[in-house]
């Protein structure tokens, strides 16, 4: 593991890579490649679709085209779908000629790269903005609603908690992993998508991420000393029999919560 905490989308993301790719689809047990566990995401972004009637969808964070797949699947043919995503890796394991690919870190990808010319936006996500940290979100929630005109949508599913204490919990874990990820309240994250402009329209929930500490120690290069350790501080400092985190044997499971906010850019 390494020495120094990771402050950045970027390096958070490259220390990803060895999970990346086409292994990227057994990642806790197929949490992010799983068409039931997507349908909720998925109806909302069509919803959006039918209100707004965008010519371009941008997945941000898209990965292997997963989600976007699964809107052609379900019979969407007249949008322009783009993948967009830092990780060549990720990319490279996308490999329908439908959808656009565009590698990008996702806090300077600009409107222009993503269509040319007039026609409206419409911009997706999932399970993306904890990787900018707790400083890094509102530059990208702001960057983001730039990238928008007015009345045009972004839907995503966010990591977010209803109670302080997990979203602290889960911060101090991935702190302790030295991710650079952050979480919050889904009160707080709503009050700073509003701070950046955007109207939040609806907030539904969506299905959990249940996460051994095997799956994390192969996705953050952990040894076992170091899972016990903050196994351990963990239980100190928050106590045991937490619903979001629990023990298993030498082992613990951690659950990721999540939301699905559709928000308009006003």
């Amino acid at each position: 593991m390494t020495t120094s905490k990771i402050t950045t989308a970027e390096q958070s993301v490259s220390r990803e890579l060895g999970v990346h790719g086409h292994r990227w689809a057994g990642v806790f047990d197929g949490y992010f490649s799983d068409a039931n566990v997507a349908r909720p995401l998925l109806d909302a972004v069509e919803k959006a679709i039918e209100v707004s009637k965008p010519d371009v969808l941008a997945d941000l964070g898209g990965g292997t085209g997963f989600l976007l797949a699964e809107l052609l699947r379900r019979g969407m043919n007249s949008v322009r779908l783009v993948d967009v995503d830092l990780s060549e890796k990720q990319l490279s394991a996308c490999a329908n000629g439908r959808i656009a690919k565009l590698q990008s870190p996702l806090n300077q990808v600009t409107r222009r790269q993503l269509m040319a010319g007039e026609g409206k936006l419409l911009l997706m996500s999932r399970s993306m903005l904890h990787y900018f940290g707790r400083d890094g979100i509102d530059p990208l929630l702001k960057h983001l609603h730039r990238q928008l005109n007015p009345g045009e949508i972004f839907v995503h599913q966010s990591a977010c908690f209803a109670r302080q204490e997990d979203a602290d919990l889960m911060s101090h874990l991935y702190e302790r992993m030295e991710t650079g990820k952050w979480f919050f309240t889904t009160d707080e994250l709503t009050a700073r998508l509003e701070n950046a402009g955007f109207s939040v329209r609806a907030v539904t929930l969506a299905p959990s991420l249940e996460m051994s500490s095997v799956d994390l120690g192969e996705r953050y290069d952990l040894d076992e000393e170091e899972k016990a350790a903050i196994r351990m501080e963990i239980e100190e400092k928050f106590g045991c029999g937490q619903k979001i985190f629990a023990r298993e044997g030498k082992e613990f499971r951690a659950t990721l919560c999540y939301c699905i906010f559709t928000c308009e850019a006003m």
